[in-house]
């Protein structure tokens, strides 16, 4: 009879096994993976892409078309976005 104990594969750390660490790997970079698209698809908002990429005459013509700047306005922003500063 043996003096060593076999114990069954449950008992042992989750980590012990080769094709558990190959798992925690993929785990890990696919995991690494998507948290790199979400930031480069700007879903998830970082202090430097808040910044619009939208200039100031697209948003005050959209203003403008949603009703809510009137035409007198409208034109006098409009002429004051033109003149140099």
């Amino acid at each position: 009879m043996s003096k060593y104990i076999v114990m069954p594969h449950y008992y042992m750390h989750p980590f012990m096994g080769s094709e558990t660490g190959i798992l925690w790997l993929v785990a890990i970079v696919v995991i690494a993976c998507l948290i790199y698209k979400l930031i480069k698809s700007e879903k998830i908002l970082l202090p430097s892409r808040i910044v619009s990429s939208k200039n100031t005459e697209d948003i005050l013509n959209e203003r403008y078309a949603k009703g809510e700047v009137t035409r007198e306005p409208y034109m006098q922003m409009k002429d004051d976005m033109k003149k140099p500063t």
